[in-house]
């Protein structure tokens, strides 16, 4: 009798932390942790290792051009109210969507196998010999390219029709057969993203 109970214990307990280690990834839930992803496999295990009051900043189109910098910013704040930029991470979470970083904070607009997200950056300017090659007027719009992330290596590819023929699709020959065969497939690439996830699970 005192085996049978010491083996329900076992069982018991052996159930609990399973169910607290499995379903607790970024594929796995929904349910994203707030904070800042110091490398990829932090986000990867929605285990964002900096965390307190943090606020995004962004910058204004002319700031881009003429500063060279990135769309947006992340700053924490101290216990006196002041902010300090965060200079080194890989992304972060504000509890209900995930941004990856690449020239500024990017949304990740899907989730799986791969997972996508735009890229934005501010086309470069016609000079202005007026104001000695300065433009302070009418600047540049903005120009926005899709990438794709790998979830199980954390490689970030163009979404491009080499690339997807190369790299993103060749894990599935069959699903890349018929793209090769798609005369539509260079404007069903998000499609075709959409499709492997469906068809292929994550694993590491």
């Amino acid at each position: 009798m005192r085996q049978l109970v010491l083996s329900i214990m076992l069982c018991t307990g052996l159930v609990q932390f399973t169910s607290a280690q499995v379903g607790t990834s970024v594929y796995d839930t929904h349910l994203y942790k707030k904070g800042i992803y110091k490398t990829f496999q932090e986000f990867r295990a929605n285990n964002p290792s900096v965390t307190g009051t943090i606020t995004v900043k962004n910058k204004t189109p002319a700031a881009q051009v003429y500063l060279l910098s990135a769309p947006n910013e992340l700053n924490l704040v101290d216990s006196t109210g002041k902010e300090q930029k965060v200079k080194k991470y890989w992304g972060y979470s504000d509890g209900i969507s995930i941004y990856i970083k690449d020239n500024g904070l990017n949304k990740l607009e899907e989730i799986g196998y791969y997972c996508l997200y735009r890229i934005h950056s501010i086309t470069s300017a016609t000079p202005n010999r007026a104001t000695g090659g300065m433009v302070f007027e009418n600047t540049p719009p903005q120009t926005a390219d899709k990438r794709v992330l790998n979830l199980i290596t954390g490689d970030v590819y163009d979404l491009t029709m080499f690339n997807m023929r190369k790299y993103i699709l060749s894990q599935d020959t069959a699903l890349l057969r018929e793209f090769n065969e798609d005369k539509q497939n260079k404007n069903k690439l998000i499609y075709y993203i959409q499709k492997f996830n469906q068809r292929n699970t994550p694993s590491w």
